[in-house]
């Protein structure tokens, strides 16, 4: 299986369906140097940090002109039997590339959703989903989509993120049923660790991103009790 992406200037294509002609259109142009210096150069460097053992995770550079196509390549795991496997080297390439484009004129189009958008606000934080899946950042975007599938990303349904460099610093939820999440955090005023259920997973995202943001005037109305 794999996943496509495609950087092309603002504004080039307008709407997701006409990416791929653009791109097509550029084809046999050299590559731009803007481009080249600001994409292209870094997704070279994601494959020279690849080892000869991790081939399948290097990425397939296409340049035209000034547009790139990114094709990343992803492994299936058939041993999981709960449901669609979901991807592990796309979200990444996703992050490097919004990464690599932040503050410039430039969308990507991403294959698999079907969207033409430009570079997501990206909040550091460490992520580690059932003990499974570990980032290093997450968008508002991708911390909705985990929320919602939890309990197909892990086999433990829990997340938990953690501010850099400061363990006390967290936030996690545990997804018991699709209308049950428990969520705790540390509260950084009141130095203790709070726990409240939860009845909708989309509210357990938002309050995971304001947390990220470090937007306390929703985290504030909930109904918290001590964890400890």
């Amino acid at each position: 299986m794999s996943y496509e992406f495609v950087v092309l200037p603002a504004g080039a294509a307008a709407s997701p369906g006409d990416v791929l002609s653009y791109f097509r259109s550029r084809r046999g142009q050299p590559a731009d140097d803007h481009l080249y210096q600001t994409v292209i150069a870094g997704l070279h460097g994601w494959n020279s940090r690849i080892p000869a053992a991790a081939r399948h995770a290097r990425l397939r550079i296409e340049a035209a002109g000034d547009a790139v196509r990114v094709t990343a390549a992803d492994s299936v795991d058939r041993r999981r039997a709960r449901g669609s496997a979901i991807d592990r080297t796309a979200p990444r390439v996703r992050e490097l590339i919004e990464a690599l484009i932040a503050g410039l004129a430039y969308e990507i189009y991403d294959a698999r959703t079907n969207t033409l958008t430009s570079p997501a606000v990206r909040r550091h934080a460490s992520i580690d989903i059932g003990g499974e899946r570990t980032y290093s950042s997450l968008t508002q975007r991708e911390i909705f989509d985990w929320a919602r599938q939890l309990h197909l990303l892990a086999a433990k349904p829990f997340l938990i993120a953690t501010k850099r460099n400061d363990a006390k610093n967290f936030i996690q939820a545990h997804r018991n049923s699709g209308t049950d999440y428990t969520v705790e955090i540390h509260h950084p005023v009141r130095d203790q660790r709070l726990r409240a259920t939860v009845t909708d997973g989309a509210i357990v995202a938002q309050l995971i991103w304001d947390w990220a943001c470090d937007e306390w005037e929703r985290l504030d109305t909930i109904d918290w009790s001590p964890a400890d």
